[in-house]
């Protein structure tokens, strides 16, 4: 170990096979790292501290704290940060695929087609509803109040799918009678 070690202008520095140790790595992983910034001083010889920091960053992706603007500053930090986030929305994505073809999802012109037939439907047999009850009672009351049920059913089920139509949701209007 003491050929391991030494003094280099003034800081501590670890030879390249006992950095390799250190770091649990191939030496030809600490010329990659090399490229991709890790401080070396010399041939063969990494600053001690330098290094411990620059790898922890390398593989951690760097301490909230040593950051600026929530970015990491190595650039081989920033490149493992952007592929996890690519391989998230590419599970993202790969969840939706598989959601569409499990049938959880339907395409929208599919749901318009049928929202529109049913309201459709749902308008037909609302303005005929006034009718309907009109016939009921007939025969209890005189025919003006039957005229009268018939278009007061008439007038409230306008309103209500014309409210509908507009905001979507029936807010019924508040009477003065108590």
């Amino acid at each position: 170990m003491e050929n391991d070690v030494k003094m280099i202008e003034e800081t501590l520095c670890i030879s390249a096979s006992y950095a390799a140790e250190l770091f649990g790595v191939h030496r030809n992983t600490l010329a990659q790292w090399v490229k991709l910034g890790m401080p070396k001083i010399k041939n063969g010889w990494y600053p001690l501290k330098d290094c411990f920091d620059w790898v922890m960053d390398y593989k951690l992706g760097g301490d909230e704290d040593d950051e600026e603007d929530g970015e990491p500053k190595s650039d081989a930090a920033k490149k493992l940060k952007h592929e996890a986030r690519l391989k998230e929305q590419q599970a993202e994505a790969a969840a939706l695929k598989n959601a569409i073809a499990r049938g959880q999802y339907v395409k929208r012109e599919e749901v318009i087609s049928e929202l529109q037939r049913f309201f459709t439907t749902l308008k037909r047999s609302m303005t005929g509803y006034s009718r309907r009850v009109a016939m009921e009672v007939a025969p209890f009351v005189d025919p003006e109040t039957v005229r009268i049920i018939e278009q007061n059913i008439a007038d409230s089920t306008a309103a209500v799918l014309q409210q509908m139509s507009v905001r979507g949701v029936y807010n019924a209007k508040k009477s003065g009678k108590k």
